[in-house]
């Protein structure tokens, strides 16, 4: 190691403060994101289209979450042609109890789901809502890349680190800023998949049938009532 180069290190190591200090320094100093690619107007060159991803980025990133209740004769029956609404549509099954059930739909067939629900039997309550989180995904896309940045910048110098020490406190902060990428790395995951598949939930209650009292309206007439509604209905 040259002696340019151990100065930096141990001057980055020598206290645990002061190598926690650097290393947000060095977090500060990471690349910017690239910027966005050309929109291509005007130029004409093939080159000049917007990538997919820069179009992702862009078009705004919409989370959709619907709660249902429904009154239904029969609650099986209509869990069932509620689960195959979903498939039909390209969605799957997330829960499913006696009474409640969670479709996952892709969001282009968002409405069209509640559409068919509305048939599915009588609406009690509905509640649709719409979260945008492009922010938050941007955010943490930035985030992201500056700390895959760190992380490489803490690598090159654990390579060069010539005592224990600095090995100790490198890997104390190589494992922290691993943690911060993984959680960075599954919320963005989680955004990616709230807003590809939609999220409905669907309750039934139980609809009581009608029942008929087997003895009849009482009749006005006192010996009408002695031969009974269905006696008199059979003459």
């Amino acid at each position: 190691m040259e002696a340019g180069d151990l100065g930096r290190s141990w001057s980055l190591l020598d206290e645990d403060a002061g190598g926690r200090a650097e290393m947000q320094e060095l977090a500060k100093q990471a690349p910017p994101p690239p910027p966005p690619p050309a929109s291509g107007k005007g130029s004409g060159g093939k080159g000049d289209a917007p990538t997919a991803q820069a179009v992702a980025v862009r078009a705004p990133l919409l989370v959709y979450t619907a709660t249902v209740m429904m009154s239904v004769f029969e609650v099986k029956a209509s869990l069932d042609r509620v689960e195959a609404i979903g498939r039909d549509l390209g969605g799957f099954l997330a829960k499913r109890d006696d009474q409640t059930i969670t479709l996952r739909v892709p969001v282009g067939s968002f409405d069209e789901a509640m559409r068919r629900l509305e048939d599915a039997g009588d609406m009690v309550h509905r509640n649709v809502q719409v979260e945008d989180v492009t922010e938050e995904f941007i955010d943490a896309e930035v985030r992201l890349r500056n700390a895959r940045a760190v992380r490489d910048r803490v690598e090159k110098l654990l390579d060069r680190a010539a005592k224990v020490e600095e090995s100790l406190v490198l890997e104390t902060e190589l494992g922290r800023v691993s943690a911060d990428i993984e959680r960075l790395e599954g919320r963005l995951k989680l955004l990616r998949d709230k807003a590809t598949f939609s999220t409905i939930r669907v309750s039934f209650q139980p609809r009581p049938r009608e029942s008929i009292d087997p003895s009849g309206p009482r009749l006005p007439i006192p010996w009408l009532n002695q031969l009974g509604l269905s006696r008199l209905l059979s003459l």
